[in-house]
């Protein structure tokens, strides 16, 4: 027992087992960045942007607290970590035990302590318990309530106390009748026959020795066992053994607490290397492995899986990530979880999901074509289900764990799980910030060494020509070098004008000329200036919008030049290219389709970014990738926006939209149950208790906020749950607002009391991706799913039950 508790004692100094918070003090501006567990630790309100460190220290301990700050001061200039337990009053008469673990880090000059806090109070509690446990076992021995038995060199039972009858269920009568060892121990634990020239007991008395806190199994007369720490003295009379004093204790309760330190020890050892671990890795496949066997190990179950949560094109897809206790196999012929009632609060982050045998809950085997576990899945009953919710709530993804037998899983199970969750989504955070950075530097690396090559391609080209001009004696060639010479200068002009183009919008001085010009003499010129540097194209004009439009006409022209260039250099095997200008809902839409390689589906979102370029790997056509990013900038400077329509090996189609000045004011219907305007139309379903929503036309931020926020005007007004977001009727691209819909639109609604949001998507594939990122950037716990037709959506939303 002694050693079990140094053994916890040793592992709770380098770390805890509970509740476990981090934290980073700022020592020069006494400033504490605390997470939200430490701040609840201490009874304080979490607050982002740091707390005093002393309202930390007013609820410490004065003692302790002495003990803290000098222990603080003398680790100043040390490098290793120190650590400390002390007490914490949040309420009067009530005393939580903490255990800090920090180290102090000098960053510039300035002094920082980095470090975690666990609440230990459990383990303090129970050692404690322990101890007094152990005085109780003391206080009945020292008052002859263990059992006792006085056996004589026969080894026949001559005594036993009423302990010893209640504890082995026989009468003095019985047991005298037999040598006590065939009555009490007459096996081994294994089921091994125990001769009696073999029991220690027996032969305390010839061999004239005692025996003390020996351990063993011994019988009770019904047959059952129980755990034993049994004594042995001989009786001397005239110096001649004649009779030994048997003390017999049950230390049942004893081994379930030995067992339970053994437990709680292992436990405190993953806790500390599962800790320790992910504060120290960037790998995301590592931590979600390592998070994944640490919790498998820490409830005791079968097997236990992570999945990642992400969106695909159907939807909602969970993706599985690791798994522990089961080979990949077991799982992958099934398939990936569906967002059914059973793992729908996990993937929507609503909360742990503890279930004694899943089979019998009410959500299980409502979905086909199982209607439960696919023949062959892994045997599941007990089942828990922890969500991974990253800081800004967003899910991550969920924590499965699974067991063959029933109610294996307890609260305390949960607990661990939880703070385990708590700590890998803090690191998966890092990793993928990490990764990005590292994804930005590797683009950036790869832009400079595009750059590098496309600057020196011409000057190369350009020098070659000089020297030939230099050198020729055939005079009649020299206007055609001149001319090659020029080409090339034209294209070293072209490359660093975008780059300066791209500087001037970082810096945000672009500068725009507005006046009112003919839109189709712009579209003419610049078809007859591409024309002329494209023969191997036939460039045609089927409809061009004649309207006088107001902007920066040359900026437009670089827009248009951009489009039509990139729609002769990507189609190296096509012959035309079509291009059509025409008026629709008070825009001006403008489409340059040519019959080229084609975009993937998978790309077209990337065609925003600055220096990205499709072809990196493939075609290799010239150019730094900075086209479209300056055309798209150049048109939201307009009002407008531009979009693709792609098939892979058929050809693109470019479209971009200029707005018009609006000739009068829209026509708006609106009631406390409905509103309509050119926009968007909204109806309050009573039958269903839902809001259906259809969405019309081109959008932009302004129309977006406007529609949403009338969305969430009459949610509240109806105490409304579930909406059905119908975009069939919505073209082009809104991604400008995708962002504000994510991440502020969607916790308003989810406040109002929105809990299922059913999207239709739109045939634009740029509205799609619109969609896909806004509920990528979607925080709160509102559960979406997309859907290409109205009935699937209203079927769905139908079956959701708002809790």
């Amino acid at each position: 027992m002694d050693s079990q508790l140094a053994r916890i004692r040793t592992l709770e100094e380098e770390h805890a087992f509970g509740l476990v918070g981090t934290y980073l003090l700022d020592y020069h501006k006494k400033i504490v960045y605390a997470d939200q567990t430490l701040s609840a630790m201490y009874g304080l309100p979490f607050d982002e942007a740091g707390i005093p460190l002393a309202d930390f220290l007013k609820n410490i301990d004065e003692e302790d607290r002495q003990r803290a700050n000098q222990l603080r001061e003398a680790q100043i200039n040390k490098s290793e970590p120190y650590q400390l337990e002390y007490r914490v009053k949040i309420v009067p008469g009530k005393t939580r035990w903490l255990l800090a673990r920090a180290k102090a880090k000098i960053v510039q000059g300035e002094t920082f302590y980095e470090g975690i806090v666990v609440d230990i109070t459990s383990g303090k509690e129970a050692d404690i318990a322990l101890q007094t446990q152990n005085k109780l076992i003391k206080t009945i021995t020292d008052n002859a309530t263990s059992s006792l038995f006085l056996m004589n060199d026969k080894g026949y039972c001559t005594f036993m106390n009423p302990a010893a009858e209640s504890m082995f269920g026989y009468s003095f009568e019985e047991i005298k009748s037999k040598p006590l060892h065939y009555l009490i121990h007459h096996h081994y634990p294994d089921g091994r026959e125990f001769p009696m020239e073999d029991c220690p007991l027996d032969r305390a008395l010839p061999q004239n020795f005692e025996m003390r806190a020996h351990e063993d199994l011994f019988f009770r007369k019904d047959g059952s066992s129980v755990p034993v720490s049994c004594a042995a003295s001989p009786i001397f009379e005239n110096g001649v053994p004649v009779a030994t004093v048997i003390e017999v204790r049950d230390i049942t309760e004893q081994k379930k607490a030995n067992a339970l330190l053994e437990a709680h020890a292992e436990r405190l050892e993953i806790v500390n290397s599962i800790g320790l671990f992910i504060s120290e890795s960037l790998d995301l496949q590592e931590i979600l492995q390592k998070v994944t066997d640490a919790v498998t190990k820490l409830t005791g179950a079968d097997f236990g899986a992570f999945f990642y949560n992400t969106v695909n094109s159907s939807g909602e897809a969970f993706l599985l990530y690791t798994l522990a206790g089961a080979p990949r196999e077991a799982f992958e012929k099934f398939g990936t979880p569906r967002n059914t009632a059973v793992f729908q609060p996990t993937f929507a982050g609503e909360g742990v999901v503890r279930v004694a045998d899943i089979t019998k809950d009410p959500r299980y085997g409502k979905n086909t074509p199982n209607n439960g576990m696919p023949r062959g899945h892994l045997p599941v009953v007990s089942y828990m289900a922890v969500p991974v919710v990253s800081k800004s709530g967003k899910v991550i993804g969920g924590l499965f764990l699974g067991h063959k037998n029933a109610d294996v899983f307890t609260a305390e199970h949960e607990s661990l799980v939880l703070g385990v969750a708590s700590q890998a989504a803090i690191a998966l955070d890092n990793a993928k910030l990490y990764e990005e950075v590292k994804e930005l530097g590797i683009k950036k690396d790869e832009f400079l060494s595009i750059a590098s090559h496309e600057l020196k391609t011409p000057l190369t080209s350009i020098k070659a020509f000089n020297q030939l001009m230099q050198r020729t004696k055939d005079f009649a060639k020299l206007p055609d070098f001149v001319q090659k010479s020029a080409e090339h200068i034209n294209r070293l002009e072209k490359l660093i004008n975008d780059l300066l183009d791209v500087s001037k919008i970082n810096a945000g001085k672009m500068q725009y000329n507005m006046e009112s010009f003919s839109f189709r003499q712009l579209v003419l010129d610049c078809i007859e200036s591409v024309q002329h540097l494209a023969p191997s194209h036939k460039i045609f004009v089927e409809d061009a919008a004649d309207i006088e439009f107001t902007g920066d006409r040359l900026r437009l022209e670089q827009v248009m030049n951009n489009f039509l260039t990139n729609a002769v250099k990507y189609s190296p095997g096509g012959e035309r290219v079509i291009v059509n200008s025409s008026l629709r809902d008070n825009n001006l839409i403008v489409s340059i389709q040519d019959f080229g390689i084609g975009i993937p589906h998978d790309h077209l979102d990337k065609l925003f970014d600055r220096y990205y370029r499709v072809d990196n790997t493939a075609m290799r056509f010239e150019g730094l990738g900075l086209g479209l990013f300056i055309s798209s900038e150049i048109l939201k400077r307009h009002g407008g926006d531009f979009w693709i329509e792609s098939e892979q090996g058929i050809g693109s189609t470019f479209f971009f939209r200029l707005p018009l000045e609006q000739q009068k004011e829209d026509k708006v219907t609106e009631t406390d149950t409905y509103y309509k305007d050119p926009y968007i139309t909204i109806a309050y379903n009573q039958q269903n208790q839902q809001l259906e929503v259809d969405w019309k036309g081109f959008q932009n931020l302004s129309s977006i906020q406007n529609g949403c926020m009338k969305m969430l005007d009459i949610l509240k007004k109806k105490n409304c749950a579930k909406v059905i977001n119908d975009n069939r009727n919505v073209q082009g691209t809104w991604s400008e607002a995708a962002e504000w819909v994510g991440i502020e639109w969607f916790p308003q609604m989810e406040k109002a009391g929105l809990r299922y949001f059913a999207w239709v998507f739109s045939p634009s594939t740029f509205s799609q991706l619109s969609a896909k990122k806004a509920i990528n950037m979607k925080e709160g716990k509102v559960t979406t799913q997309f859907f290409t037709d109205i009935s699937s959506a209203n079927k769905w939303l139908t079956e959701r039950v708002p809790s």
